[in-house]
This record gives structure tokens, C-alpha cells and sequence, in this order.
């Protein structure tokens, strides 16, 4: 019995690892297979191609990718070809409820108070963009405002996330722009090809994130690897 109670705990403990090692050494090469699977199927059906083991890094700001306001700026996305022309930027740090008309998701946020009043610890960022579609994509889909992205300037170049995104929309409706019902595209206007609307878009920015609205630009495209930056002039 005594020589059982020694070697037993020994016992046990080899059985379990060699129990983890099997365990791991499958659940590793299961994840390697389906991963090596999805990088296969990656450029399949459109979007962005990948290699096998290749990192992606997405582009820093240059003379190709930047651009400024009052510039149209191409871009292409999944309803077609879309001109993105940034007029203006205004940072808001007050206003009160006869301003904007927002849906329920910054009052649930606590950005805006139920009377309509801006939270004293976030900023509002107010755009004027002109957006135009001048190619068809896959019909019957609203072009995204949020496709344009407010940064800031980050270390070496880089554009940094502000930890604000759009959250606003207005624009006239016309025969040629309309806005939709459903609620998931709340930021997308149904525009048809060769018009184009204006619109104010704006972002609620985290003061402790970001305080000095001078850093403050755009990044605009769904695929990193095409990304266009915009700056004030």
C-alpha cells in the first residue's frame, strides 16, 4: 500500500500530461488547418487577397493616399464607385436639444442627455461631406457614410482611432437620395448613379481620448490596404 501511495501521484501525473500534449498537439493542428483554409479562401468572392503567412501592415499617409479637404476622393466599395469630398470640420463642445435629432443609440450611450444636451466629457465633431456615386455596384444597397473614419496623427505617422465613430446623419432626401427605414442603415443613403447629396456626419469623441482637435483627419475605404487619409487645409 505504501509503495501505491508513492508512485501514484507520479502516475497521474504523466497520464494527464500526456493527455494535454495530445489535446494540444490536435487542437494546434485543427487551428493551423482551418487557418490555412481561411487564408486560401480569403481573395475568393471578392474583398482583400492574402498569402499564406503574410502580415498585413496597413499603408502610413503619403503623397499617393493623402489627401485634403475640398478634394474628391475616389473610393471603391461594394455598391460601386463612390467620390467622398470633405468641405468642413467643426468641433462642438456644447449644444442643447433644438440641434440634431439622433436616434436612440447615443442617449443609451449617455453622449446626449434625454433633453438633447452633449455630455460635458465628449467633444461632437460635425462634417460637411459631399458624397457621390459614380459607378453601380451590387444594386439595392445604400452607399455608408461610415465609411470615412475619424483619426488622429499617432506615433511615426500612424492614424490612431479617437475612440469615436459616426454616429450621425442628416441630409435632404430627394428623388435621387433617399434615406432608409431600417435602423442597422441608419448611416446609408440610397443614391443613384451619377448624383450626388450633401450631408453632415458627425462623431462623438471622448475628451480624455483626445482633447486637441488639431490632430483630427480621416481615413476613408473598407480595405486597409486601400485606405485614402484626409486632412484639413
Amino acid at each position: 500500500m505504501r509503495k501505491f501511495a508513492k508512485t501514484a501521484p507520479v502516475l497521474i501525473v504523466f497520464a494527464l500530461l500526456s493527455v494535454m500534449v495530445c489535446f494540444f498537439g490536435c487542437t494546434k493542428d485543427d487551428i493551423q488547418n482551418q487557418a490555412q483554409k481561411i487564408v486560401g479562401n480569403s481573395g475568393q468572392g471578392g474583398g482583400t487577397s492574402l498569402q499564406s503567412g503574410e502580415i498585413y501592415t496597413q499603408p502610413l499617409p503619403s503623397k499617393e493616399n493623402t489627401h485634403y479637404f475640398g478634394e474628391p476622393v475616389p473610393v471603391e466599395v461594394f455598391t460601386g464607385n463612390v467620390e467622398y469630398t470633405v468641405n468642413k470640420m467643426t468641433v462642438l463642445n456644447s449644444f442643447d436639444g433644438e440641434n440634431f435629432t439622433f436616434p436612440k443609440r447615443p442617449v443609451e450611450n449617455g453622449w446626449v442627455s434625454k433633453d438633447g444636451a452633449l455630455n460635458p466629457e465628449y467633444m461632437f465633431v460635425l462634417v460637411d461631406v459631399n458624397v457621390k456615386k459614380t459607378t453601380e455596384g451590387e444594386a439595392g444597397q445604400p452607399v455608408l457614410l461610415n465609411n470615412l473614419r475619424l483619426v488622429r496623427s499617432g506615433k511615426d505617422g500612424k492614424a490612431e482611432s479617437v475612440g469615436g465613430e459616426m454616429e450621425y446623419l442628416y441630409f435632404k432626401e430627394t428623388d435621387n437620395a433617399k434615406r432608409s427605414s431600417l435602423p442597422n442603415e441608419y448611416l446609408g443613403v440610397y443614391l443613384d448613379v451619377g448624383c450626388s447629396v450633401e450631408c453632415q456626419v458627425g462623431y462623438f469623441v471622448p475628451k480624455n481620448e483626445e482633447s486637441d482637435a488639431s490632430k483630427l483627419f480621416f481615413e476613408l475605404g473598407p480595405n486597409p490596404d486601400k485606405v485614402q487619409y484626409i486632412y484639413p487645409r
